[in-house]
Parts: C-alpha cells; structure tokens; sequence
C-alpha cells in the first residue's frame, strides 16, 4: 500500500472522527470478526513501518489515533495518526493524498 506522510504540530481536522487503533480494531472484531482485525492490524504495521524512519522516529507505533477517510461509494478507509519522538510533532499517515498538510 502507498502511504502520503505528513508531519504536523496537531493533526485536528474539521468533522474528523479522531479515535485511538484499539477502539477501531475492537468494533471491528464486534461486527466484522477477526479476519478483518487481522487484516487492519496488517494495515496499521504497514503505515508504522513506512512512516518510522530514522530522521521521523515514532513514539508508539502499536495504537495510533486514526481518522476515516470517505472513498468511492461505500467504502472508508484509515489514516494513522503518529506521536513522534520529537515533543508536539505528529505524523499522518494516509492513503490518500492530504495537500492542505504540506505546509502545516
């Protein structure tokens, strides 16, 4: 999966549902079941994985705060919210590209 990065003061977007990956990952479990757990905890080590980099060190890549991201009819699809290492910096981590974030 391709990832836009991006390094924030405070990722705070209007009408964004900002939620921490544990809560995400338990509703899934509830109405979709494990597989699809699975499958975003794979998402989740993927966007960590590509976003932790030696000159953007993460703080605590295991329960990011996530955001849904509308796309096509009926689908959504999960940013990542990332603490970095560096006090009041935050990476997000999208799927889709967010340009507003680049001056940020």
């Amino acid at each position: 999966m391709s990832w836009f990065i991006y390094e924030v003061p405070e990722y705070n977007e209007d009408a964004a549902r900002i939620e921490p990956f544990s809560d995400l990952r338990s509703r899934v479990v509830k109405v979709s079941g494990q597989a699809m757990a699975d499958e975003l905890e794979s998402v989740r080590e993927n966007a960590a994985t590509t976003a932790d980099t030696p000159t953007r060190p993460l703080r605590a890549a295991e329960n990011p705060h996530v955001f849904p991201i509308p796309y096509a009819e009926s689908m959504i699809l999960v940013g990542f919210i990332f603490e970095l290492k560096r006090e009041a910096r935050q990476l997000v981590v999208s799927p889709v590209e967010m340009p507003w974030l680049k001056d940020a």
